[in-house]
């Protein structure tokens, strides 16, 4: 059987005291930056895994968070998750990860199940209205999509109104009036933040009465955004731009609009939300809005376990920024459908 790395193995690794990599491993302070990272990589190089038995029993902890995602299809929740699972994974903590869809019951069923497990942390990747005034959280919180205004809650959230509001201005910089608009499913705050920002682009060119070229979807995937696109190019073939709330529903569009025959940007402009990988490899490459899965994982993990470790009474709000990557998918407006607009 081959020897078992120890705590000791990985001091010597690191040139540091077997009390350093301890406090490194229980994330302790008065730790130097420089002396964390040797000790980590030395940890991943050598394989070194804690006792988590010990650790559990001298610490009263389980060294796990239940995390409740939607579903992993979605490849921006997908990229958050196994950022998260990764960052959290260096740190000495194991994921529980549970799907919810927007069932109220069943997603309360969920966080009381991780309460049960006795998970040390949760973080919250779907929509919670339920959960939105409980009495008490026992354990750190972390919420991505809905905020929840408690003590011991830590709520992060991407600035959806400015990136829609980015999307929805490029495409009237570029000339375009004639816009639609392709929203998430009912019942998220990212698809209310996100029409508030395009709608407030919309009316800074003097488009108030917006409703009739805007189409909700029943879902975030593409086969929902090539029916929602349908819809609205039903009652408006004359559009000429088209800002969809994600990317895969923005690729649903791109087939509606070419069964149609209508050409991308040449006919259509059109911006997506997330700047997925996949941008890069559609024909014409999608203009989209930037928001950072692997950052905001990592940021969502840190904080978490930070607030595990070292408490957190006080309500924390973070908002992180997005930027719009233009990219072929959007041209000017064409000087002869211009004049008609």
């Amino acid at each position: 059987m081959p020897k078992s790395v120890t705590l000791r193995d990985v001091a010597q690794a690191a040139d540091v005291s077997a009390q350093t990599v301890s406090r490194v491993i229980n994330n302790k302070p008065n730790v130097a930056e420089e002396t964390r990272q040797r000790v980590r990589q030395a940890i991943r190089q050598l394989g070194y895994r804690p006792n988590t038995v010990a650790r559990t029993l001298s610490s009263r902890r389980s060294y796990a968070l239940g995390v409740i995602s939607y579903a992993l299809y979605d490849d921006f929740f997908a990229g958050v998750v196994m950022a998260a699972e990764r960052e959290a994974r260096v740190r000495g903590y194991v994921c529980v990860l549970t799907f919810a869809d927007q069932d109220p019951e069943s997603l309360l069923f969920m966080y009381n199940l991780m309460l049960e497990r006795q998970m040390d942390g949760i973080m919250l990747l779907a929509p919670h209205p339920c959960l939105k005034r409980p009495t008490e959280f026992p354990v750190p919180v972390i919420t991505m999509t809905c905020p929840i205004r408690c003590k011991n809650v830590i709520n992060v959230d991407v600035d959806n109104v400015d990136g829609a509001y980015q999307a929805v201005r490029h495409l009237t910089e570029l000339g375009h009036r004639r816009i639609g608009m392709i929203t998430g499913p009912r019942g998220w705050k990212a698809v209310d933040d996100r029409s508030t920002g395009a709608r407030r682009a919309m009316a800074q060119v003097g488009q108030l009465e917006w409703d009739p070229w805007i189409e909700t979807s029943v879902g975030w995937d593409i086969q929902s955004g090539y029916r929602a696109a349908r819809t609205l190019l039903s009652r408006h073939l004359d559009l000429s731009a088209l800002f969809c709330h994600n990317d895969p529903m923005a690729l649903g569009a791109y087939r509606a609009l070419h069964e149609q025959g209508r050409r991308i940007p040449e006919d259509v402009s059109i911006v997506g939300y997330d700047d997925l990988p996949l941008c890069q490899y559609t024909t014409p490459e999608l203009t989209s809005v930037r928001q950072p899965s692997t950052g905001l994982g990592e940021l969502l993990a840190q904080l978490l376990i930070d607030a595990v470790e070292h408490g957190t009474s006080a309500q924390n709000d973070l908002l992180i920024r997005t930027e719009l990557i233009v990219r072929s998918s959007t041209a000017p407006m064409r000087a002869t459908e211009s004049k008609g607009a």
